[in-house]
């Protein structure tokens, strides 16, 4: 599988990642991702500047869309302390896996390879910030390494269970990054 930076012309393809995500998680009685936030509009114009940075990926199986995940160095000040913002840290937001692909460690996976782009980039830390009520989820990243920080209540983003890990290098042995120079022709 090859991770590659999304394209423009990729929004669609993400939004169509986060809606069957968004299904998923509504038919197992999780309120996360059940309406476009903070609205369907400035989603994707998040989305489309995230692109434009450079920092959402895409990893691609053959030509299929496998899972998606954007990695950025900004510490929403909403949520981290401007002491931990201070710290060289890179933070994973959007983390999906198309569900033809799950519960085969992709998730996991990406969270290494976005862990070892900490680590090359100097960052101390790799740093989510998880829906509050999604415990399933939390849980996941406890499983995957990483500690609890705290928990903030907003009534303005309901995404503010905070958790990080050491940024290191990890095997990643069915992830390759697509040269910058290929990336577009893998489609």
């Amino acid at each position: 599988m090859i991770v590659a930076p999304a394209m423009l012309d990729d929004l669609g393809l993400l939004i169509a990642f986060r809606d069957e995500a968004s299904r998923w998680l509504a038919a197992r009685g999780i309120d996360q991702w059940t309406r476009p936030w903070p609205t369907e509009d400035l989603m994707a114009k998040g989305m489309l500047r995230n692109i434009r940075a450079g920092e959402t990926f895409i990893v691609w199986d053959d030509g299929a869309p496998a899972a998606t995940i954007t990695v950025d160095r900004w510490a929403n000040p909403d949520l981290w302390t401007p002491e931990e913002a201070a710290e060289p840290a890179l933070y994973a937001h959007k983390l999906t896996v198309a569900r033809a692909y799950a519960s085969q460690g992709l998730g996991g996976e990406l969270l290494d390879w976005a862990g070892g782009r900490a680590a090359i980039d100097g960052a101390q830390w790799l740093r989510v910030d998880v829906w509050t009520t999604n415990r399933e989820l939390q849980q996941y990243y406890l499983d995957h390494g990483f500690t609890h920080v705290r928990t903030v209540a907003l009534a303005h983003n309901p995404s503010g269970a905070l958790f990080q890990r050491p940024a290191r290098q990890a095997a990643t042995p069915h992830l390759r990054e697509a040269p910058a120079d290929v990336a577009a022709w893998l489609r």
